[in-house]
């Protein structure tokens, strides 16, 4: 993790407005329940749900989706798709959460809601599981974002932030976690090595976490 991949279809899907209402329409008919952020009120006009829990192999998965009402026709703003694994696993002894679409619309009348909000996304998710790691797969805007919330937690007190290969094993067969100290270190080394077309960037992750993992 990450490969890149070309999301498309996905970002078209939504991008138009005749399709992005029809799956507005399928979230909404799913009964979602309302979401809370915190220190975050959601403006007129705007509804954040988030879609019931779907048990798949990798984990528990849902979808959240910041709606506008435009006169009685539903829209998605924002959407983000996330994965949460209970389980643990060699290299992530605790429960952690990926986000594994992420998508929000373009600029226009919906600006001001939008400003900032994937980052209070991240963080609400952050605050709730502890660890969040990067999917197997991203477009270049998921490595965009992903890029701006490493760079916010090297001045959080508190977060830190790590790479992982898990074709890099110790000699007890467990992958090798080691940490990123600065932005320098992350675009001169790791950037280099986490991403890239190859099938073998699946098994390479970024993370960012509150709990010491090194």
């Amino acid at each position: 993790m990450p490969q890149f991949i070309d999301n498309a279809d996905f970002d078209m899907k939504l991008t138009r407005l005749s399709s992005n209402r029809v799956e507005t329409a399928a979230f909404l008919e799913g009964k979602p329940t309302p979401f809370v952020l915190h220190d975050y009120i959601v403006q007129p006009g705007y509804s954040l749900s988030i879609s019931k829990s779907a048990q798949e192999a990798d984990g528990i998965v849902q979808s959240l989706c910041l709606t506008f009402n435009n006169n009685g026709q539903h829209e998605t703003v924002y959407k983000v798709k996330i994965i949460e694994r209970p389980e643990p696993n060699p290299y992530m002894r605790m429960k952690n959460c990926t986000q594994l679409i992420v998508w929000k619309q373009i600029g226009g009348i919906h600006s001001g809601v939008l400003a900032g909000f994937p980052s209070r996304v991240f963080n609400n998710l952050l605050n709730t599981h502890d660890v969040m790691i990067t999917d197997e797969l991203q477009t270049q805007d998921g490595k965009r974002f992903w890029l701006d919330r490493m760079g916010e937690s090297f001045v959080i007190s508190g977060r830190s932030v790590y790479y992982v290969d898990l074709d890099e094993l110790d000699e007890n067969q467990v992958p090798i976690v080691e940490p990123i100290s600065d932005a320098g270190s992350l675009f001169e080394k790791y950037v280099p090595l986490g991403w890239g077309s190859d099938p073998e960037h699946k098994n390479r992750a970024f993370i960012i976490s509150k709990k010491d993992l090194a």
